[in-house]
């Protein structure tokens, strides 16, 4: 008894100093609190508003000012002279993978700095998860006051395969206070989970996905796994979207949209097994040909959309292709990646400004 009390006794202390250990890399890494709340939960909150990022929350290398944007701090009163500029979407623009400083929207700053100081702010409006009736929330009850020139807008179409559809009636939050994180939690497990990804075989990663997915799907009957996109879906993906737009555009904004980018082509490689299952696995009634099929259509529907109403189109897709160097998985980007993205953008940002001071 006592040598099993022992053992126990010494197991406790063994994670006990790996939590103290994982505490004290992300304080000297991150600045991150020794005690209390530290996840990425804390850059999240919904509030009179709707769902968006906390103002002033800080994790890892996310920072989000006290906006409500990722960046540096932002005044809603922009200097003479300034072109302002927002790029709105989902994770792919708020950035995921890349390193610090190196997302779309960073890189674009960046470059449109070097190409004309002084003259670009480019304004981080994405938020991960964030769907275009959830951004047209956003614009019309917060970002819009801040006087935006031009706006890129990068949806996700996949969003729009879930199991219940976004929703396009937006409706007050009425009830919804101040969401807070917990008081207290292990930072351990989501250390060591995030290291056995990296070192897990992708064989075995994509045995563990199937395995989720089939779990999942055994309780629906086989139809209930869509072979193509609905035709619902994408009717909706287009109209949730062109309300996106003439929002911003009411705001007095120019409105540049992009096409989405995957990285799998048709059929996906073999090699890119494993990462087919982890992106299905966030829409479970979506076959691989499902989602991919769902991209064609929803950029097909952009780039339509972008012709129909005289918008600036940037074929994001075509122009990274499937060139696996500009994705970190199934469709966010490495630092490359997000480089070319930047380059892209900004070459469309300085000629709608130009354009818009032409006499």
């Amino acid at each position: 008894m006592r040598r099993a009390a022992r053992a126990l006794f010494l197991c406790l202390l063994f994670v006990a100093t790996l939590e103290v250990c994982t505490r004290v890399e992300a304080s000297w890494r991150w600045e991150a609190p020794f005690w209390g709340p530290y996840s990425s939960e804390m850059l999240r909150i919904t509030d009179e508003i709707g769902t968006r990022n906390r103002p002033g929350a800080r994790f890892e290398k996310w920072v989000i000012n006290s906006a409500g944007f990722r960046g540096p701090e932002l005044q809603v009163e922009k200097a003479p002279g300034v072109v302002r500029v927002g790029v709105a979407g989902a994770s792919e623009v708020f950035g995921l993978y890349e390193s610090p400083d190196k997302d779309v929207t960073a890189q674009l700053r960046q470059q449109l700095s070097a190409s004309a100081p002084g003259r670009f702010e480019v304004v981080n409006l994405a938020s991960a998860g964030i769907t275009p009736p959830r951004l047209r929330e956003l614009f019309e009850r917060w970002a819009g006051r801040f006087g935006f020139d031009a706006v890129v807008v990068y949806p996700t179409p996949a969003f729009y395969l879930d199991v219940d559809p976004p929703s396009h009636t937006v409706g007050p939050h009425a009830g919804h206070g101040a969401s807070a994180p917990e008081a207290f939690s292990l930072r351990l497990p989501d250390k060591l989970w995030r290291a056995l990804r990296e070192l897990l075989p992708a064989g075995l990663q994509a045995w563990l996905k199937r395995v989720q997915l089939d779990k999942v799907r055994r309780a629906h009957a086989p139809q209930w796994v869509w072979s193509a996109a609905p035709p619902e879906r994408v009717a909706l993906f287009e109209s949730d979207l062109l309300e996106l737009v003439q929002s911003i555009e009411r705001s007095g904004a120019r409105v540049i949209l992009a096409t989405h980018a995957n990285r799998f082509a048709s059929p996906p490689r073999s090699e890119d097994e494993a990462i087919m299952l982890g992106w299905i696995r966030f829409y479970p009634r979506a076959s691989p040909e499902c989602l991919l099929d769902m991209e064609r259509q929803a950029n097909d529907a952009v780039r339509r959309l972008g012709s129909e109403h005289g918008l600036r189109v940037v074929d994001v897709q075509e122009l990274t292709g499937k060139d696996p160097r500009y994705y970190a998985d199934f469709s966010h980007f490495t630092d490359e990646g997000a480089a070319r993205v930047a380059a892209a953008l900004g070459a469309e940002v300085r000629s709608l400004a130009t354009t818009r001071e032409a006499p």
